[in-house]
């Protein structure tokens, strides 16, 4: 084998070995729930993963303080699985629960608001997302001023 063969091949070897980390899935689960602050025109998210029904399943939940072209509006709170667009609903509707058909399975979301003193601000709502009954994404958003 001539020498540039044999450096072609080392570093082929190398790269391949250096490369491998690149693609390895993510391993990650049920890193628990977190505080997601949102304000005036920011929307914050917050990815996570479960196991569910034997698989890894990631999802991501996203949170609006205000809602509509200028703002102004209800709150909002967001959820895909996969980062995938998917559940898009006023704060107001999130509360009673919403359940969507995803592949297959039942999505289920569902956030408790937090009252302020005065019993009439929301300042915070505790967010959770379930895939067939399995607990999946979890968040406390706070609506910062």
């Amino acid at each position: 084998m001539s020498r540039i063969q044999s450096i072609s091949l080392i570093a082929l070897a190398l790269a391949t070995a250096t490369l491998s980390g690149c693609v390895t899935p993510p391993t990650w689960v049920n890193r628990g729930p977190v505080d997601l602050d949102v304000w005036n025109g920011l929307m914050n998210c917050y990815t996570d993963a479960n196991i569910i029904d034997g698989e890894r399943m990631e999802g991501t939940i996203c949170a609006t303080q205000e809602s509509g072209f200028f703002g102004g509006g209800e709150p909002e709170v967001y959820f895909g699985p996969w980062n995938r667009k998917f559940m898009k609903e006023y704060a107001s509707a999130a509360t009673a629960g919403i359940a969507q058909d995803w592949n297959g399975k039942k999505v289920f979301l569902q956030c408790a608001p937090t009252l302020a003193t005065d019993n009439k601000t929301v300042t915070t709502r505790f967010c959770k997302v379930t895939v067939n009954d399995q607990l999946l994404v979890s968040a406390t958003v706070k609506y910062v001023k």
